[in-house]
């Protein structure tokens, strides 16, 4: 067995005892790194240390040359990157060839991201005099200024909101990232909080954050529902659901220059790009780029 194939068997041995990561993410760590080692087994580099960034970016040119999407490439460079930091932390190399390697843009699908107008128009639909008018401001709010998914926001308790530092806690599949939301936001749910919800509630000791007039937890479709009024209301013209505001969520702090990166750390993708490169610790850094672009 070459070097080079002991380094990133030894690299996902790790990951598994690690226990900090899914399932998915480990075997999406092993079928890049697959196709990095069989690329340089082709070129017969055998040796770790005799990978250079020359050599990691014509192995991504040859995937895209095969027909790999963009965001496949993108996914091969998050794996290639976590096995050259454990390559630096374990002393192996002293040089991280992987640094300057820049995942390429995905692209989200235009139908489905609104402008700024059109979101403002939307935000203003609720009639805020009401209980549930408070409730839906407080969700299409959240939903835009987090971008986060439809079971995320039905499932939220009032628990997982810190007013305090301006987050929300999510938690799915085993996964765990806090999300920073605006001060426009934490006012709109403070008013919910404050006055509409306990209007909506038939329980004191009710965790779930929001609820429909039953007092029961809000549906999927409930929430689609709401959506597509409010859009219709707005005078919206193209297809609104609620994946329209994460989509708008992400594409407008791209487009105000956020990082990549921690715009999928926020939204809570699948691919190792958005989970394995989140830890509490990059809570700070996640705030900054929020403050700074959205």
């Amino acid at each position: 067995m070459s070097e080079q194939m002991n380094e990133i068997a030894d690299f996902i041995t790790e990951c598994r005892l690690s226990g900090k990561m899914s399932r998915s993410t480990i075997s999406s760590y092993q079928c890049d790194l697959n196709k990095l080692q069989n690329y340089l087994n082709e070129i017969q580099i055998t040796e770790i240390a005799k990978v250079t960034e020359k050599v990691l970016k014509n192995h991504l040119s040859n995937l895209a040359n095969k027909g790999y999407s963009s965001a496949t490439i993108a996914r091969n460079i998050v794996s290639i990157k976590a096995l050259f930091k454990h390559l630096i932390k374990d002393g192996i190399i002293a040089i991280d060839a992987s640094e300057n390697l820049v995942a390429p843009k995905v692209e989200l699908p235009k139908a489905l991201v609104l402008t700024r107008r059109q979101i403002e128009e939307l935000m203003r639909m609720p009639d805020v005099k009401t209980a549930k008018g408070q409730r839906d401001a407080a969700m299409l709010e959240l939903m835009y200024a987090t971008g986060i998914k439809v079971s995320e926001l039905i499932k939220a308790k009032v628990s997982d909101i810190d007013m305090q530092l301006g987050n929300i806690e999510c938690v799915n599949d085993k996964k765990e990232r806090i999300i920073p939301f605006d001060k426009r936001t934490k006012t709109v749910l403070m008013r919910y909080l404050q006055d509409g919800r306990r209007h909506l509630i038939k329980r004191t000791d009710e965790e779930l954050l929001f609820i429909n007039y039953q007092g029961e937890a809000m549906s999927r479709q409930g929430v689609w529902k709401l959506v597509k009024r409010y859009a219709e209301q707005a005078g919206i013209k193209v297809p609104i659901t609620p994946e329209a505001l994460r989509h708008s969520f992400a594409a407008h702090l791209v487009e105000r220059g956020a990082d990549i990166e921690a715009v999928q750390i926020m939204m809570g993708h699948v691919s190792p790009i958005s989970t394995v490169r989140y830890a509490r610790e990059n809570r700070d850094y996640i705030r900054d780029v929020y403050d700074r672009t959205h």
